[in-house]
């Protein structure tokens, strides 16, 4: 009725407020935090493989990439896109520094009279390791050193953390240095194990503090020995000048979170390693968000209102069982979701893959016609066909951890295309830079 109203034209446009969006990228090691921004940036500048997206929004736009402030590094986009359209493309590898990317969309307005909308979708980047870190804050070396301790020897650790049990336990015969090599050693162990509550994030991923002396410390309950407040200085000071610091200077005033997750690594290495997933995402998020006892929300009025959790590799996936693997995120995170609807806060789960690597095909397995997934797997040339295993309808039995065999390969990436105006093919990244932008433009 009130059409005509849109093509009203004053001589001159009335300016359309910038809105910024800014997102805090989170996710654990291999959760695929760097394809994500890689393919993200990509489908937005191209904008030819953003069907549901663009339904949703009804309008037009362009992206563009801003130049970096002076605070952040800036996501090396242009050397990973590079790297991608080779001809034999590999995966890039995992961010070593809290990095930003601002991306600037422009919409066309509806109305003749409105300039165009500007929005700043601005992207923060944490080393997943790192984030783990949050909890010390707000604990003393002391309560620290009792948590790893007894984590240490529970039945799934001790197998790695034997040799440092040993070593602290009763009289230190060990010199400062021996000791932080066993613990640390420790805590690689089981990162490349699969494990991700590991820490401090600096042991496993050091970035610029790579032999630094302030990380030569670890748990210790034996307060009468000397290296005992040696350790303590170190450990107070390592919160203080790095844990404290960089979450000071970084995490403040996030629209949104969005946290990616890996759980083709859960099914491989099995129930051990899904329930420590879940510790540390749950660790992350207690700490660093919603936590009742906050430390950060002292200082600051956080105001994140929106979690994504968004589980990745969906292209290792065969597509019958997608809803399958929705409903294995769902149970890894069911009482993080309990605890922010407490809080008002708007939470989604979703599946995606920044990049599909794999296409859908049908295969015999003793006689039986199963679904599959093809694909190059990495260390080979040629593709070759893949079941990856059955995902249970029900994950409230938990004997599928015992009897499920998962056996979930590592594809290689297909190279995206050659020019900007094509976006390399993905599975729900439009759904997902929908509910990145929803109720904001």
């Amino acid at each position: 009725m009130f059409n005509f109203i849109k093509d009203i034209n004053f001589g001159f446009k009335i300016p359309t407020p910038d809105k910024t969006i800014k997102v805090a990228v989170t996710g654990l090691s291999q959760s695929g935090k760097t394809v994500f921004l890689t393919s993200l940036i990509n489908q937005l500048i191209a904008n030819d493989k953003l069907p549901f997206l663009n339904e949703k929004l009804g309008r037009s736009f362009v992206a563009r990439l801003l130049p970096p402030d002076s605070v952040y590094m800036r996501f090396d986009y242009y050397s990973k896109l590079s790297e991608f359209r080779k001809k034999n493309p590999i995966w890039p590898k995992s961010t070593k520094a809290v990095t930003k990317t601002t991306i600037q969309l422009e919409f066309k307005s509806n109305y003749a009279f409105l300039e165009s909308q500007i929005i700043n979708l601005e992207l923060v980047d944490y080393p997943g390791e790192w984030l783990l870190d949050l909890m010390m804050l707000d604990l003393s070396f002391e309560e620290w050193s009792n948590h790893m301790i007894d984590l240490a020897k529970e039945k799934k650790r001790v197998k790695f953390s034997k040799e440092w049990l040993e070593a602290i336990a009763g009289d230190i015969d060990k010199s400062e240095e021996e000791l932080f090599d066993l613990f640390s050693e420790y805590q690689k162990n089981l990162y490349y194990h699969g494990y991700s509550y590991v820490g401090p994030g600096r042991f496993v991923e050091a970035g610029d503090m790579q032999n630094d002396p302030i990380l030569y410390f670890c748990p210790l309950k034996d307060k009468n020995n000397s290296i005992y407040e040696q350790f303590k200085k170190r450990y107070d000071l390592y919160v203080k000048e790095v844990v404290n610091r960089l979450y000071l200077e970084h995490f403040r005033e996030f629209d949104t979170q969005i946290i990616l997750v890996d759980l083709i690594k859960t099914l491989n290495g099995g129930e051990e390693i899904f329930d420590d997933m879940h510790l540390a995402i749950k660790g992350i998020l207690k700490s660093f968000t919603y936590g009742s006892n906050n430390f950060i929300s002292k200082f600051f009025d956080l105001k994140i209102d929106h979690v994504i959790f968004a589980a990745s590799k969906a292209d290792h996936i065969p597509l019958s069982q997608r809803e399958a693997y929705i409903r294995l995120l769902k149970e890894m995170i069911w009482d993080m979701k309990q605890e922010l609807d407490i809080k008002h806060v708007d939470t989604e789960s979703t599946i995606f893959a920044s990049v599909k690597s794999t296409q859908y095909v049908k295969a015999k397995l003793n006689g039986v016609e199963v679904d599959c997934v093809r694909g190059i797997v990495v260390g080979e040339d040629e593709p070759s066909t893949h079941f990856p295993g059955l995902l249970p309808k029900d994950y409230k039995d938990k004997n599928f951890w015992k009897e499920g065999k998962f056996n979930f390969v590592s594809f290689k990436p297909i190279s995206f295309p050659s020019k900007d105006t094509n976006a390399v093919d993905h599975i729900r990244m439009d759904r997902l830079i929908y509910s990145l932008l929803k109720d904001r433009v």
